[in-house]
């Protein structure tokens, strides 16, 4: 039973070595491991401001029209769109369906 403890023992200290090489790696070659930041994170620093959103067919009423951002979490923008001289509405978008963020 002690040959597995000291089996496994050595496993990590292996992985941990290959780890630590592509880490190296990475850094030498200007890449960060970091997690880029996702669609959500971006919207939110654009809360407040309009943008030109594209999103997929089954939302076409916001397709390719400029929408003030109100809120944002990770998965939904709360958006006030543009639909004519004067008339704005407010609508709740799925952030999967968003193809294309222009910032204005």
């Amino acid at each position: 039973m002690e040959y597995f403890g000291v089996f496994s023992f050595v496993m990590v200290l292996v992985l941990m070595s290959k780890v630590s090489r592509l880490e190296r790696i990475l850094r030498d070659n200007g890449l960060s491991a970091k997690r880029t930041a996702g669609l959500g994170e971006q919207i939110r620093k654009q809360v407040g401001k309009t943008v030109m959103l594209t999103v997929e067919a089954g939302d076409g009423d916001v397709m390719g029209k400029e929408c003030k951002i109100l809120d944002a979490d990770e998965d939904w923008a709360l958006v006030l769109a543009n639909e004519g001289k004067k008339n704005q509405c407010e609508k709740l978008i799925r952030l999967d369906s968003v193809k294309q963020i222009k910032m204005r």
